[in-house]
């Protein structure tokens, strides 16, 4: 019969060879007579951490304890099992015991390092992974816990030498290379930071981070289409969001890719949400005009404008030009407003021709109901912002009595009616329009039948829900409240990926932080945000109930729990009585009354060593945006929808190259409420890069950098080649003399208040 000793050497024997299973059959037999044997629950509990069981783990440990409480390692394998249980701070005692018992085990210092890095005690762990790798200095995991920590606390280039210790560890270590080059990139030094990411693919071929960065690094550096090589392969390796992102991103540079490869990628990165479809939609339209069949209807279009071409006319070139097969179109018209005005005119003419013929046979055709639901959609998104003669008006009002009187009266209609209805109405507003739900319909129908009468409901629905949490009492807040109540800014069907605002790039996903969205709109930003931050708790206030409302209804869609709604005035909100950690003022503070005190507002309810992110137009760069206002104003035109369709028509008609065509460039110009907010806002102020420098140095706040392109960060850097120059508002004023255009979208940047 084996002694205890034998069986105990025969399971150390069978453990180091990896005969796992046998090995804890000898420990488990050596129990049955010595139930108390504390190296055969420590090894048994050894063997269940290895396999994950971290509670069976865990209990193995004491029980080694209870025969052994001097037994180091099983205190040490106790401070693992609870760390891994989340219970962080029993494993730091445990580990305090075992190093206490036996100072030499390095590994302790290892994960005990490990846990106060998890709880951000990040210097603490340095200092431990410092103490074991002194007495284990090959330890490439231990060299790169420690740069994460340095990272944490701001020491980069400490962090990137750890790093470098931790590949010469390990020279296939794929996510030291890859940390490498993300620290490289941060300190600006690019061309080491892309030797870095070729290090990382040669090292590590079948990484998908490794790919992934190489590729992200590539995109900052201006080379879009060796980023998208690089992306794709991410991609296959593992079908990532980061990687889906990263191709996003690269394919709205427009990059030089071959057009069949080009269309099907953004016709799943629009159908899989890789991007906010109104950032792709540009490049999708360049792809769609690359076919000469295309092209030439467009062109066409153009020709006869105003007048429509004849209705045979379209439906021959529908036909010839495969539109209704045509996913990536198809697809382009129903998730964002179609922004290039030759394919608006073409959309149009579909638009009358399905009107002429929606009572033949023709449109019931799978085919053609399919683009007329797409046209539909698209009308829909923008909110109905094509010219419309008079001759088409009547048509389409006539088609819209013929099915107001069928839903009436109970009689059958084709498909093609409600389609084409709602290509001119939204179809929520036909009385009696709920009962369209109740028929039977193609799958094309159906759907649009939800975008055009369910969800608008289900928003109205909702926005009775939203609570006042403020008085609206200032003049300027109320007419901006009717302005977004009567049009809802921006409409969007899809979101983009989960996205963290830059300001908040150094806080962990872990942290609960309290955050506060103030003019949230419909909601776009703010649904990234949450998505990208379960944890957080954040507040989204706007002064629309209907912008509220459409907000609410995507949050829905989402499933998020992380969100409240609330009806509120900025220049009210000093009763709030709450404390953020992060506010998000992207896009609001310059239609207040006075920006500078709404700011002011804001910032009493940041938090010490809270950041903010701000978005103010900029002088400079809309200096044609209030040229183009005066013209509109001289013409008579005012915001009511009539009006701004008979001024985009006027615009549309101007000499290319004019001032007044120069609107056209904008995406905002595509849609109702983005035309109206563009050229016929209530309230609209305008900021200069040394009145935001003034406003940052009165207040102690700290400037944290622009949100822009790579590109042209790096045209930045050429210029001004002191890394302190990137937060320099004196720079960024010299910069943006020389590149007005610079900050066309607004100026969008982060502060930090002082802690």
């Amino acid at each position: 019969m084996a002694t205890a000793i034998d069986l105990l050497q025969e399971g150390l024997s069978l453990h180091r060879r990896g005969a796992v299973a046998e090995a804890a059959a000898r420990y488990s037999a050596l129990l049955q007579s010595e139930p108390h044997h504390a190296d055969a629950h420590y090894y048994l509990g050894l063997i269940a951490c290895q396999r994950g069981h971290f509670a069976d783990g865990a209990e193995r440990a004491r029980h080694a304890l209870s025969g052994d409480p001097t037994h180091a390692r099983a205190h040490a394998l106790l401070g693992r099992a609870l760390a891994a249980l989340g219970r962080s701070d029993e494993a730091l005692a445990s580990f305090d015991r075992a190093l206490a018992l036996a100072p030499d085990l390095a590994q302790v210092d290892g994960h005990r390092a490990d846990v106060l890095s998890d709880l951000g005690r990040h210097g603490e762990a340095v200092e431990a992974y410092d103490r074991a790798l002194a007495a284990a200095p090959d330890r490439a995991e231990d060299w790169f816990n420690r740069a994460v920590a340095l990272n944490a606390l701001s020491r980069c280039g400490e962090a990137i030498t750890s790093l470098e210790r931790a590949i010469v560890c390990r020279p296939d270590f794929a996510r030291a290379q890859v940390l490498r080059v993300t620290l490289l990139s941060q300190l600006g030094r690019h061309l080491e930071a892309l030797q870095s990411a070729d290090a990382a693919v040669a090292a590590a071929p079948d990484s998908a981070e490794a790919w992934f960065v190489r590729g992200r690094i590539l995109m900052a550096a201006g080379k879009p289409e060796a980023a998208i090589e690089a992306a794709l392969r991410s991609l296959e390796l593992g079908e990532t969001a980061e990687a889906k992102a990263l191709l996003g991103d690269a394919l709205r540079t427009n990059a030089a890719i071959p057009d069949d490869r080009r269309r099907s990628l953004l016709e799943r990165a629009l159908r899989e949400g890789w991007s906010r479809p109104h950032e792709l939609i540009g490049t999708a339209i360049a792809a769609i005009k690359c076919d000469t069949r295309v092209s030439d209807c467009i062109s066409r279009a153009a020709a006869a404008w105003p007048a429509r071409l004849p209705t045979a006319e379209v439906l021959a070139a529908i036909r010839t030009a495969s539109l209704a097969q045509d996913r990536l179109f198809c697809r382009a018209l129903q998730c964002a407003p179609v922004t290039d005005v030759g394919l608006e005119r073409q959309v149009a003419n579909v638009r009358h021709a399905m009107l002429v013929t929606c009572t033949s046979d023709e449109a019931q055709e799978e085919a053609l109901l399919n683009l007329c639901c797409a046209v539909a959609r698209q009308c829909f998104i923008n909110e109905y912002v094509f010219s419309l003669p008079d001759g088409e008006a009547e048509k389409a009002r006539e088609l819209r009595a013929s099915l107001e009187h069928a839903l009436a009266v109970g009689a059958p209609c084709p498909p093609s009616w409600p389609a084409v209805v709602g290509s001119y109405f939204p179809l929520h507003s036909v009385p009696n329009a709920t009962a369209l739900a109740e028929r039977s319909w193609p799958s094309c129908v159906t759907e649009l039948l939800a975008q055009q009468i369910e969800e608008p409901l289900q928003e109205r629905r909702l926005a009775v829900t939203i609570p006042a949490l403020t008085d609206i009492d200032d003049g300027v807040s109320r007419a901006v409240r009717q302005q977004y109540e009567e049009n809802p800014y921006p409409r969007w069907t899809e979101a983009g990926p989960p996205a963290v605002p830059t300001a908040l790039a150094d806080r962990s996903p872990q942290q609960a932080l309290d955050v506060l969205v103030a003019g949230c709109g419909t909601g776009l930003t703010t649904i990234e945000l949450a998505r990208a931050r379960p944890k957080a708790r954040i507040l989204a206030i706007d002064l629309s109930l209907a912008s509220l409302g459409y907000a609410k209804r995507m949050a829905q869609r989402f499933n998020l729990t992380n969100v409240e709604f609330g009806q509120a005035d900025i220049v009210n909100l000093a009763s709030l009585g709450r404390q953020f950690d992060f506010i998000d003022a992207s896009g609001v503070l310059h239609h207040l009354t006075n920006p500078w005190e709404g700011w002011r507002i804001l910032l009493s309810l940041l938090r010490p060593d809270g950041v903010m992110q701000v978005g103010l137009y900029s002088a400079a760069a809309r200096r044609n945006v209030v040229a183009i206002r005066e013209l509109v104003a001289q013409r008579g035109y005012r915001s009511a929808a009539a009006d701004i369709r008979r001024c985009r028509e006027e615009i549309m008609a101007a000499a290319d190259g004019s001032l007044w065509k120069s609107v056209t460039t904008s995406s905002d110009f595509f849609a109702l409420s983005g035309c109206r907010d563009l050229l016929f806002h209530v309230q609209e102020h305008r900021m200069t890069l040394p009145e935001i420098k003034s406003f940052v140095t009165t207040n102690a706040l700290q400037f944290t950098g622009f949100i822009l392109p790579g590109q042209v960060v790096q045209q930045f850097r050429a210029r001004f080649a002191d890394p302190s120059a990137i937060t320099d508002l004196d720079c960024w004023h010299a910069y943006e003399r020389d590149a007005p255009a610079t900050f066309a979208g607004m100026y969008q940047f982060g502060v930090r208040k002082s802690g």
